[in-house]
């Protein structure tokens, strides 16, 4: 490389190797480093978060520190294994069984257990004999026994999650709690958005299972573009070329926008710049270098998509999780009681006596009754009879993505009524309204649902 002397060479892999430090990766760290040495309750923690956050990095962090920090060469606290795109349901299980074995058969005891398992010896040979799984489950659970293992990383953990037409997540959500109850061994499933509809699949994944979410930095809010600012900081010190820091930091907010708030992203993008400039012999980092190696429009587009659907999702799920707690145990039981028995700051009491009446009331039936659930009931009944449509609540279109395609019209999914909406804070609510009566749909610019997503149908 031309330009490029040993010194430089050897400055710029020490730049490759930074894990910029900032606060949002100190609080996952510790709170799954806590989950590591200290969890009980549960077995599964699922880390979710966008693209470029720095899931994979303070997981490999703590994995390489556990081991470090472990004095006994016999017992191997953590391993990290990767879940791989190309095989799902019993397969992606498969995958994983090697993965484990082949970070753990450097041991002696785990060594001579595989040795006569043909699976774990030809790493690409698939199988279909019951036996044969078995036989690999069971030096897995061997092996996480014997050598004490606290804790699994499975990085990229949304493949491992996926399965074959015909069969269901909940699945792959059985075998681990299977295998889990088996070893006790944590399971850090670390992954995308996908990952937050495994951990909320049902009870068990609720009652087996805790979940952590790595947002990205927000420039809308004060204290998150400041910790922002320290990371760019931190990065930018680092660099092994001639760089005025202050200058550079007057643009924080354009580096905040092009990496989407995102720490990985934004490392990425400044190591990648560094290095295009030390093979060409360049001695100063300025912003123009920085533009010529930033994401493509088409690339920041699709990250900051799937960035906001994933934040818009978890942000009303919850909410709507909120609702219907409330409405399952009456709306005076749990939430109310704060104003009206001394609670502040939305803090949940414990229902009194009297609330607890009620709700035994509402669920109380007699034998043989059928379960409420089955027939419409409520204001479903009322409105079925009365011609009001059914649909209404809050929908999974932000404010911000109404704002930025500047159109407030959207479709009832289920009559094809229209109305404009407004946002209430960073949600948007579809009215309770009567059906249709037309045949004739709105042919204006419009959000109507397809499939599960909603888009922006044109004229």
């Amino acid at each position: 490389m031309s330009g490029m002397t040993p010194e430089m060479r050897a400055k710029l892999n020490t730049l490759k190797a930074v894990r910029v430090k900032h606060p949002r990766l100190e609080e996952v760290d510790r709170a799954v480093t806590r989950a590591i040495y200290e969890h009980t309750s549960y077995t599964l923690l699922t880390l979710y978060g966008p693209s470029g956050a720095g899931k994979s990095t303070v997981t490999k962090r703590i994995t390489e520190r556990c081991l470090e920090e472990e004095s006994d060469r016999a017992i191997v606290p953590v391993v990290f294994v990767e879940a791989r795109p190309g095989d799902i349901g019993a397969y992606a299980r498969l995958d994983y069984y090697r993965q484990v074995l082949e970070a753990l058969r450097g041991h002696a005891a785990v060594n001579d257990r595989l040795m006569n398992l043909t699976l774990a010896v030809k790493s690409h040979r698939k199988s279909n004999d019951p036996a044969e799984w078995l036989d690999m489950r069971e030096a897995v659970e061997y092996a996480l026994e014997r050598l004490r293992v606290r804790t699994v990383v499975v990085d990229e953990a949304q493949h491992l999650m996926r399965v074959e037409g015909g069969h269901k997540p909940v699945e792959q959500l059985d075998w681990l709690k299977s295998l889990t109850n088996r070893t006790n061994v944590l399971h850090v499933l670390v992954g995308n958005y996908e990952m937050y509809d495994f951990c909320h699949l049902n009870g068990q994944a609720a009652r087996r299972g805790r979940d952590l979410h790595f947002s990205r930095y927000h420039l809308e809010t004060q204290s998150e573009c400041k910790e922002f600012v320290g990371a760019l900081r931190y990065l930018l010190e680092r660099v092994p070329l001639l760089c005025d820091i202050d200058g550079l930091l007057e643009h924080w907010r354009w580096f905040g926008e092009w990496s989407l708030g995102c720490i990985g992203i934004l490392r990425d993008w400044v190591v990648e710049t560094v290095a295009a400039l030390c093979e060409e012999g360049g001695t100063t980092l300025t912003i123009e270098a920085l533009k010529n190696h930033a994401l493509q429009p088409d690339q920041r587009l699709r990250l900051e998509i799937e960035a906001r659907t994933g934040e818009h999702k978890v942000e009303m799920e919850k909410a709507r999780s909120q609702q219907q707690l409330e409405e399952l145990l009456g709306k005076s039981t749990l939430l109310s009681q704060n104003s009206s028995e001394g609670g502040t700051n939305g803090q949940i009491l414990p229902p009194t006596p009297k609330a607890d009446n009620q709700l035994k009331k509402m669920t109380k039936r007699r034998v043989g009754e059928r379960a409420p659930s089955r027939d419409p009931i409520g204001e479903m009944q009322v409105n079925a009879a009365s011609g009001t449509c059914t649909f209404k609540g809050i929908i999974e279109i932000s404010s911000v993505q109404m704002n930025e395609a500047g159109i407030s019209r959207v479709e009832c999914p289920q009559c094809a009524t229209t109305r404009s909406l407004t946002t209430k804070g960073s949600m948007i609510k579809f009215p309770s309204h009567p059906k249709r009566k037309t045949s004739a749909r709105s042919t204006e610019e419009r959000w109507v649902m397809q499939g599960t997503a909603w888009v922006v149908l044109k004229k």
